[in-house]
């Protein structure tokens, strides 16, 4: 009987971790206590599983993979992270690359030829011959690479970051298991550690201090792309195109006319309602400039009734506003952007309606059930949610979804998808495309009421960017790839402007759209 194997994954969220004390008894039996001293709060960890099959698709075999579970939960204990999806994900790759490698040996394996003297073994995650190009490590890189560069189907390609990604997921996961002691017969990889001595701060009681460097051969190199001539802002960045504004205007119109996408139910497509807490998340996205996260953290103090006179108005996001927002090197700095008061307008009535208020109850009713539970985690981890908050994009089973981001990413999957459907017109890029599209139209709006030093500085602002530059390159995405759309007219004729701004104004850099405008 024929098995085939692969890799299955299992979510935990919110988790506490507490260290494990085992004790003896009165009657010399072995005991499991837990620590109550600092607990670990984990914010969702991704476990990875081996899952078995017949042919006829029955499960037959369903094992945790103990030794990649142990670095993914070191990552967190010992290195204090809340999130290690990015691992999970890469080592689902790999390790599905090391099962398809081990049914092509299977395929070529036979009995009366093979000669364990010559012949190299079965690939497996923790033996390596010692040659680089037979190790499984080696092989990977090679796949990915040319999954990034050679790769002919759209559907098989790459991405050069996810490609890196992986490929560092895989150097931490064998690193971890070095540091650890892991007697491997041959090392996975070139592997070094460099002490690296340097003098203490003030607030240290030594003088000098030293941590260890992890140096290894196993990385991705590629050239610089060339489009655009290979320069720092080549036209493959997709994460930053905004839309063409018939592409806005069809994505528009499914959210604030039809409501309803293209939807795979039961192996067919049908046309189904979207919901309008997901309307009004993508159009905030995409007339605030406000990341996904930022959006999906908003709450009711944050939503008032406008003043329909005017046609904008501010609002906040970041810590001094009790919403999440995205800062360099972590915290959670507070800025403010603008917001059409058409569309806090839009964020008010729904506040008010009964929909939005049977589902601040179940909220509600879930942190009680926490609590009772004495799940600490839901409460106490970082970017954990606050009871007594009233947050505004909650799921219909009264969970906030800042916690589970990826529902957005598959509702504007649909999204594209429909616009695809019904216009033949492929929309390329994820919902940060809006962040640009914003960006994009803001700066064309400005730079018909003000010089363009200062709408640039407006722009920047209200991005949130401490870099000048990473504005720039928000807006330099137009000239790289010009449509011919009117909505980048006036950046294109301005763009220039930027290569000689050297602001060190603060007026500039802390400017304001009025309100009035």
């Amino acid at each position: 009987m024929k098995v085939y194997y692969e890799i299955k994954t299992t979510e935990i969220k919110p988790y506490t971790y507490r260290t494990p004390l085992v004790s003896v008894d009165e009657h010399g039996e072995l005991f499991v206590e837990y620590s109550k001293q600092s607990p670990t709060y984990i914010k969702r960890v991704t476990l990875l599983n081996l899952v078995g099959r017949e042919e006829s698709g029955k499960v037959i075999s369903y094992e945790p993979m103990d030794y990649v579970n142990r670095f993914l939960l070191a990552h967190h204990i010992e290195e204090d992270k809340q999130e290690s999806d990015q691992y999970s994900k890469g080592l689902v790759h790999f390790f599905s690359f090391l099962i398809d490698s081990q049914e092509l040996w299977d395929e070529g394996y036979d009995e009366d030829f093979y000669d364990e003297l010559v012949d190299l073994p079965r690939p497996r995650w923790d033996w390596f011959p010692p040659t680089k190009s037979k190790k499984i490590t080696y092989q990977y890189r090679a796949a990915l690479k040319k999954a990034v560069l050679d790769e002919s189907d759209p559907s098989r390609r790459i991405a050069r970051t996810t490609a890196t990604a992986y490929m560092n997921a895989v150097t931490k996961f064998y690193s971890f298991h070095l540091r650890s002691g892991y007697e491997f017969n041959n090392k996975p990889f070139e592997h070094e550690v460099i002490p690296l001595h340097f003098t203490a701060g003030g607030t240290n009681m030594q003088a000098y201090m030293a941590i260890d460097i992890h140096t290894t051969d196993l990385r991705l190199n590629f050239g610089k792309s060339k489009r655009n001539d290979g320069g720092a802002l080549p036209s493959t960045r997709r994460d930053l195109r905004p839309l063409a504004n018939g592409e806005w205007k069809q994505v528009e119109k499914i959210l604030t006319d039809t409501q309803k996408v293209v939807k795979n139910v039961g192996g067919e497509l049908k046309l189904v309602s979207l919901p309008i807490e997901f309307c009004l998340f993508f159009l905030v996205s995409r007339y605030t400039g406000l990341r996904k996260e930022e959006v999906a953290s908003l709450h009711l103090g944050q939503i008032v009734r406008p003043d329909l006179t005017k046609p904008l108005m501010r609002i906040g996001v970041g810590g001094e506003y009790g919403s999440l927002t995205k800062t360099k090197g972590g915290g959670n700095k507070s800025r403010r952007t603008i917001i059409p008061t058409c569309t806090m307008r839009l964020l008010y009535n729904y506040s008010r309606s009964d929909r939005y208020q049977k589902r601040l109850a179940k909220f509600k009713a879930l942190c009680e059930v926490k609590r009772v539970e004495g799940n600490e985690a839901f409460f106490a981890a970082e970017d954990s949610i606050h009871e007594n908050k009233e947050y505004l994009f909650i799921s219909q089973t009264g969970v906030p979804l800042f916690t589970k981001p990826t529902e957005a990413n598959t509702r504007w999957n649909e999204i594209r998808a429909t616009v695809e459907k019904k216009t033949g017109r492929k929309i390329e890029g994820t919902i940060h495309n809006l962040r640009s599209t914003f960006a994009v139209a803001l700066f064309r709006t400005l730079l018909r009421k003000t010089a363009p030093d200062i709408a640039f500085a407006q722009v920047s602002e209200c991005l949130g960017h401490e870099d000048f530059t990473t504005t720039q390159k928000y807006l330099q995405i137009a000239q790289d790839e010009p449509t011919g759309d009117e909505i980048y007219e006036d950046v294109l004729d301005y763009i220039g402007v930027f290569d000689c701004i050297n602001v060190d104004d603060s007026d500039l850099i802390h400017g304001e759209v009025n309100d009035e405008q």
